[in-house]
C-alpha cells in the first residue's frame, strides 16, 4: 500500500484561519508513514515557488536524513 497524504503545509506556511480542515507539516507526514506528500498552495502562492519549493525539499531531505539514522 501507498500512502499519499494531501494538506501539507511546511511549518514556515502555517497560519491561523486556514480553509484546509487538517494539515501537517513535512516533518510529521513523514514520521506518520506518507510515502508521498501534497504539497500545493505553500509552493503555488509562495512570491518564490521555485524558492519554496527548493526551500521545502530542504525539509523533506533533513526528515529523512532524521529517520534513516534512527
Amino acid at each position: 500500500m501507498v500512502i499519499v497524504t494531501p494538506g501539507i503545509r511546511p511549518e514556515w506556511t502555517l497560519v491561523e484561519g486556514d480553509d484546509q480542515a487538517r494539515v501537517m507539516t513535512p516533518k510529521k507526514a513523514i514520521e506518520a508513514g506518507a510515502d508521498y506528500l501534497v504539497i500545493g498552495r505553500p509552493i503555488r502562492d509562495a512570491a518564490d515557488p521555485a524558492a519554496a519549493a527548493d526551500k521545502v525539499a530542504r525539509e523533506i531531505s533533513e526528515t529523512q536524513s532524521l529517520e534513516t539514522s534512527k
